[in-house]
């Protein structure tokens, strides 16, 4: 019998309070961590043992019903009774050990149950600040041990922060298990292993691969609605990354804010998507683990002195990040507050305008508590970044006119935000508070401005720039607030807020959705021609400086004076071939202006708005869009359609 755990998720309604879920052919627990708005199960954390042979697939059905699994459940003695020490060191700052009664400290106790029970736990390195050793361990029915270990470097307001390096070395049951020279840089951290395994095992690593339903997790509405199908020999499997290597770059671009396509800009980055409709292909399993680790290299990892957690606004209203830490084009604090400078090298850009979506699948995947800390780290750091008073001090407004962010940026800092908002466990009452609190604020925000005052018809959101300066005009990057009508379209389906402010929340998506529905109406009077919806920049006002405070513009008043400002042929009678912002066929599928457009209108068409049906139909039943949507099996990025 082997052990595994994994992570699952659960549509809305699947399984009603109280329910116990089972398997049919394999020992389970199922550890709840986060429940939608009716009570039913969202998220848990399954762990079990199973009989399996090696190279042959296993086909595991969970079910409604039957018992609970019998015992007690594991406890610290079942950890001690197995012996288990474990160390880190680094370099001259010195190391940290787990032995006998260290395990009965644990800094969390993540996961309590008869087949699985986890903790976490954490030491500082020597007489150091900064460093500090980590370790999730796991102990299973049966005496199996899994052990997650990182090196960290990166507090909030202690004195003196920057770049230690030093021999990394990580120790289990008195047998390295890994050591390396690291250059850990100010607010990073790494996962003390190498290659292909991402945790170390006490015994012997039963090497158990898990393939998630997608369709399944696709129909909880909890990732977004990929749909390409990526064939096991598809070009795109030459780009994944499935080797760790500490604070390596891996996946992501050689600088994070670099213009252009870059796989990991979307809803979610190409190795996640790839798992979606990759089948749950082992090879993006892996590459999933690998970036998600790989992303302690960038300086967003800030944790509070204070309770050894992310940081809460709410604490800090005025603080903001010094610019040592990697990001760029931070704020100004009204009250000089920010955080200690740092010695030694900068790490790599993470401009928030381009940020990936970090630890969101892996951590549905796997369920460590370590990914679920990676998410809530970057939620937290990236509110220090703006203005104060942009922000609204503790509120974290997130603005699609911050400089900090860009508008593509405010759309990528939601989505970061909300995804740790909706997967922090229920029973992680501040941070969950803080996170919720903060999404309910920027709804209320939204809807004051686009809905409860006259604004501008066009359902677009005020830019951070004007793209066409020194015109008498104000033009939009239309392509950057289709990201931000995404990101909010999937927002409404992860159930975050409290149902009060759902009555702010459908019409600002109405509003919003008129951005994209209106660039793919049939071209009558008044109307835009879908065939070119996929401009660059369109203009949205009829003003170098629109008023957006008060709503009074001036605005053009629909879309068709903006085609025609545009000086669009009035063609759309003569064809129905979708054209792309140059002359000819649409080249941007299957990753550019056409295709990023499409997970806005598929949202649209989720939620029922307005004309999105028949829109949405014009685009695919057009003459060549079959031939463009091709592509995306191999670039499946973009490639989200609607569920109805």
């Amino acid at each position: 019998m082997l052990p595994f755990t994994l992570g699952h998720v659960f549509r809305g309604g699947d399984v009603p309070s109280g329910t116990v879920v089972t398997a049919d052919n394999a020992e389970i627990q199922v550890v709840a961590k986060n429940f939608w708005r009716d009570g039913s199960l969202k998220f848990a954390v399954i762990s079990g043992r199973s009989s399996l042979t090696a190279g042959v697939t296993k086909r595991v059905a969970l079910a409604k019903g039957g018992t609970a699994p019998a015992g007690a459940n594991l406890s610290l003695a079942e950890l001690k009774a197995t012996g288990i020490s474990a160390s880190i060191s680094y370099g001259s700052y010195g190391s940290v050990n787990w032995s006998g009664a260290d395990w009965d400290s644990p800094f969390i106790s993540w996961v309590q149950g008869p087949q699985m029970s986890s903790w976490v736990y954490r030491k500082p390195i020597g007489s150091d600040q900064h460093l500090v050793g980590w370790i999730e361990i796991r102990v299973y029915l049966g005496g199996a041990v899994e052990v997650v270990p990182w090196l960290e470097n990166g507090y909030l307001n202690r004195a003196a922060p920057g770049q230690r390096d030093g021999v990394a070395t990580f120790s289990l049951g008195g047998t390295e298990r890994f050591s390396g020279s690291i250059a850990l840089l100010n607010h990073t951290r790494t996962y003390l292993g190498s290659g292909t395994a991402f945790s170390h095992w006490l015994g012997t690593d039963p090497g158990i691969q898990v393939r998630h339903d997608v369709a399944y997790m696709k129909a909880t509405r909890i990732v977004p609605n990929y749909d390409a199908p990526t064939a096991s020999i598809s070009i795109l499997w030459t780009r994944p990354v499935t080797s760790f290597t500490p604070l390596g770059r891996h996946n992501y671009p050689t600088v994070i804010g670099n213009a252009g396509y870059h796989e990991s800009i979307g809803l979610l980055p190409e190795w996640d998507a790839a798992y979606l409709t990759g089948q749950g292909d082992a090879r993006a399993w892996r590459s999933i683990q690998v970036n998600a680790l790989a992303a302690g290299r960038y300086g967003f990892h800030f944790r509070d002195e204070t309770t050894q957690r992310a940081v809460r606004v709410s604490q800090y209203p005025t603080l903001l990040l010094h610019g040592s830490c990697g990001i760029p084009h931070t704020g100004a604090s009204t009250t000089d507050s920010y955080t200690p400078a740092a010695s030694g090298t900068v790490p790599p850009s993470f401009a928030l305008s381009h940020q990936p979506c970090i630890a969101f699948m892996s951590y549905l995947l796997t369920g460590r508590w370590y990914f679920m800390d990676e998410m809530q780290l970057l939620a937290a750091t990236q509110s220090l970044a703006p203005t104060n008073t942009g922000r609204d001090n503790a509120s974290n407004l997130i603005k699609s006119s911050s400089a900090t962010y860009q508008t593509r940026g405010s759309a990528w800092a939601l989505r970061s935000l909300m995804v740790a908002a909706a997967m922090t466990p229920d029973d992680d009452a501040t941070l969950r508070a803080e996170f919720k609190g903060q999404i309910e604020k920027n709804i209320d925000f939204h809807h004051a401005r686009y809905v409860a005052q006259p604004t501008n018809p066009l359902g677009v959101v005020e830019p951070s720039g004007n793209y066409a300066p020194s015109t008498g005009r104000y033009e939009q990057g239309i392509w950057q607030d289709d990201f931000v009508t995404a990101v909010w379209g999937w927002l409404r389906d992860l159930q975050i807020q409290d149902s009060a402010f759902d009555a702010k929340l459908a019409p600002f998506l109405a509003y919003k959705y008129k951005a994209v529905v209106g660039r793919l109406a049939a071209g009558a009077a008044n109307e835009y021609c879908y065939r070119r919806a996929s401009q660059y920049q369109l203009p949205i006002a009829a003003s170098e400086t629109p008023n957006w405070t008060n709503g009074t513009g001036p605005w053009y008043p629909n879309w068709r004076t903006v085609y025609d400002l545009k000086a669009l042929p009035d063609d759309c009678a003569s064809s129905n071939a979708l054209v792309g912002s140059g002359a000819g066929q649409p080249s941007e599928f299957p990753y550019l202006y056409w295709a990023n457009l499409l997970p806005a209108i598929a949202y649209a068409v989720d939620h029922g708005a307005a004309g999105a049906s028949a829109a949405y139909s014009r685009t695919v039943n057009s003459l060549n869009y079959a031939a463009g949507a091709a592509g995306f099996g191999d670039v499946p990025v973009w490639s989200v359609k609607p569920r109805i």
